[in-house]
């Protein structure tokens, strides 16, 4: 299914440009996106290619489902996105958000969430980058209705 977007009315004067220098998986070849605010509403948001309107993913901060999400960065991560080393318990800083993919399925409540390939941006050098969590049990595929059913269960 494709789907053409109008990209005036979407961009707001916040919309800053990300650029992810090496693509994304599987979109290596786009590498300037936007961030704007989804249909759905908050905590959604399409990120967006500039430079082509056909490229929209879903993504939403992985803590939602996962509270105690962490990632960590390789010197490599850290010279894309122009950011300091960290030290070993230091929190990224608030310049840097965490996102994650979010793939809407064929069947009800079959969306999942990409958990091993989160997209980190610096916002204050407006550099991206897809990071794959090798030594990591998160999941490609994280259903989001169990996780989202076992929060409620909880409450």
């Amino acid at each position: 299914m494709t789907t053409e977007m109008n990209l005036s009315g979407l961009l707001g004067e916040e919309s800053q440009p990300i650029e992810f220098s090496a693509g994304l998986i599987g979109l290596e070849e786009w590498h300037r996106y936007v961030l704007v605010a989804h249909p759905a509403g908050e905590p959604l948001r399409l990120l967006q290619a500039l430079d082509d309107s056909r490229i929209s993913l879903i993504v939403a901060p992985p803590k939602l489902l996962v509270p105690d999400y962490k990632i960590s960065l390789a010197k490599a991560d850290l010279q894309a996105l122009q950011m300091e080393p960290l030290a070993a318990s230091q929190e990224l800083p608030a310049t840097v958000e965490v996102y994650s993919i979010i793939s809407a399925q064929e069947e009800p409540f079959g969306a999942t969430m990409n958990l091993l390939g989160p997209l980190v941006i610096n916002w204050q050098t407006g550099r991206g980058r897809q990071i794959i969590l090798s030594d990591s049990n998160y999941s490609p595929r994280f259903p989001i209705a169990a996780a989202a059913a076992e929060e409620k269960e909880q409450i």
